[in-house]
C-alpha cells in the first residue's frame, strides 16, 4: 500500500456530509415505503435463508393468497431500515420534497452528479428495481457516487458521459423470487436502445446501445472458472438478462453499499466498497491492452484518488481490501503489485 500525504484529502464540510447521510437514509426509507404501499397493508419481517437473514414484506395479495416479497439483506443497514420503518411511515409527498431540496443543496455545494443521459438511464433502471434485487453500479458513474459517499472532492472523476455498467450475480429464487425487466425500462426511455450484436449468441441482450451516439448499457457478471466457455449461457437470473462474464468482478462487487446518484432527482443505487474499487482498478489497469492505454491511466487515477482519501478516512478498510486481494493467489498479488508500481511511476 502506498503512503500518501492524506492531509491533502479535501473533505466537504461536516454539515454537507451529514446531509448526504440523511438523504441516503431517506431514499432507503422511501424505497421501502413505495414497496409497502404497492403491497397495501403488508408487514415487514426477517426471514432466514441458508444461514443468512433477509428483510421481506408479507401480506395477502389480490388473488387472496399470502405472498412474500424480498426487500433487502438483513445487515446493519437492513436492521436500521426496519427499525426506522417500524417507528414511522413518513408521508411520501413531504419526504420527496425534503429529498429533492437536500439533493439540490449537495449539487450546488459541488458534489458530483450525472449528466442528463446518464441520469435518465440510471433512474429508469432503479425504478425497475434493478438495484433493489442485486444489481451493482460499476465503472466511472459508480466512481462519482463513491466519491460523494466518502464526502470528498476529487478531480479525477471524468465529466464525460460514461456508459452505464450494471454488475451482478444470480441470487437463488429462495432469496429473491421476482425477476425485473431492465430491457423494458430502457425501451420506455424512447432513446432507441436495442441489443448489440455479439460474437457469442448466448450474450445477445447483455449490451444495449442508444440510437444516437455511442452510449451503452452493459450487464456484467463474475467469471467462474478459468476461461469463459463460448456458447455457455451466463446470466443474472433476477435481472432477466444474459451478462458478460468478467474475471476479478466477484471481488469488486462483494458486499456492495447503498449510495446516491445525484442528477435531476437523487436515485438510490448500489456501488462497490470504495477500498475494493481502488484495488480492483489497479488490477484491471494491468489487464488493459495497449490500445486502451487512456482507460488504464484513468483506472490508476481513480485508484490513486481513492487510496489517498481512504488513507485518511478509513485506512483499515483499505488494508483489508489489499489483504483480501493478495490472498487470492500469486496471480492476484502480481497484478496488484504491478498496478501499484505503475501508479507510483505516474504520480511519484
Amino acid at each position: 500500500m502506498i503512503s500518501y500525504d492524506s492531509s491533502q484529502a479535501d473533505l466537504f464540510p461536516l454539515h454537507l456530509r451529514t446531509a448526504y447521510v440523511d438523504l441516503l437514509n431517506r431514499l432507503q426509507d422511501l424505497q421501502t415505503s413505495h414497496t409497502m404501499a404497492s403491497l397495501g397493508s403488508w408487514s415487514l419481517f426477517v426471514k432466514r435463508v441458508k444461514a443468512n437473514d433477509y428483510v421481506y414484506a408479507q401480506g395477502r395479495a389480490a388473488d387472496g393468497m399470502t405472498r412474500q416479497v424480498y426487500i433487502a439483506p438483513y445487515d446493519d443497514a437492513g436492521r436500521a431500515l426496519v427499525e426506522r420503518f417500524r417507528k414511522v411511515r413518513a408521508d411520501a409527498a413531504s419526504e420527496k420534497s425534503a429529498i429533492v431540496m437536500t439533493a439540490k443543496a449537495l449539487r450546488a455545494a459541488g458534489m458530483l452528479s450525472l449528466d442528463t443521459v446518464e441520469w435518465r438511464v440510471v433512474n429508469a433502471l432503479a425504478e425497475d428495481g434493478v438495484f433493489r434485487v442485486g444489481g451493482v453500479l460499476v465503472g466511472t458513474i459508480a466512481y462519482r457516487c463513491i466519491v460523494n459517499l466518502l464526502g470528498v472532492k476529487l478531480l479525477s472523476a471524468s465529466a464525460v458521459t460514461a456508459d452505464v455498467d450494471i454488475a451482478g450475480k444470480t441470487v437463488p429464487v429462495a432469496v429473491i423470487p421476482e425477476v425485473v425487466c431492465p430491457q423494458t425500462a430502457l425501451e420506455r426511455l424512447e432513446m432507441g436502445f436495442s441489443p448489440m450484436m455479439e460474437a457469442d449468441p448466448t450474450l445477445y441482450g447483455s449490451r444495449f446501445k442508444a440510437r444516437e451516439g455511442e452510449f451503452k448499457v452493459e450487464f456484467l457478471t463474475p467469471l467462474t472458472g478459468r476461461n469463459p466457455a463460448t456458447g455457455q449461457l451466463t446470466e443474472i437470473r433476477q435481472l432477466g438478462v444474459p451478462a458478460i462474464p468478467l474475471r476479478f468482478l466477484d471481488y469488486l462487487i462483494e458486499e456492495p453499499l447503498p449510495a446516491v446518484a445525484l442528477g435531476r432527482r437523487p436515485v438510490l443505487v448500489r456501488v462497490p466498497q470504495p477500498a475494493r474499487y481502488a484495488v480492483h482498478k489497479l488490477i484491471v489497469a494491468r489487464e488493459r491492452a495497449k490500445p486502451f492505454a487512456l482507460k488504464a491511466q484513468k483506472d490508476l487515477e481513480q485508484s490513486f484518488g481513492l487510496q489517498k482519501v481512504l488513507g485518511k478516512l478509513d485506512p483499515e478498510s483499505l488494508a483489508d481490501a489489499f489483504k483480501d486481494a493478495r490472498k487470492k493467489g500469486p496471480g492476484w498479488r502480481k497484478r496488484v503489485d504491478a498496478g501499484q508500481e505503475a501508479m507510483r511511476r505516474m504520480f511519484g
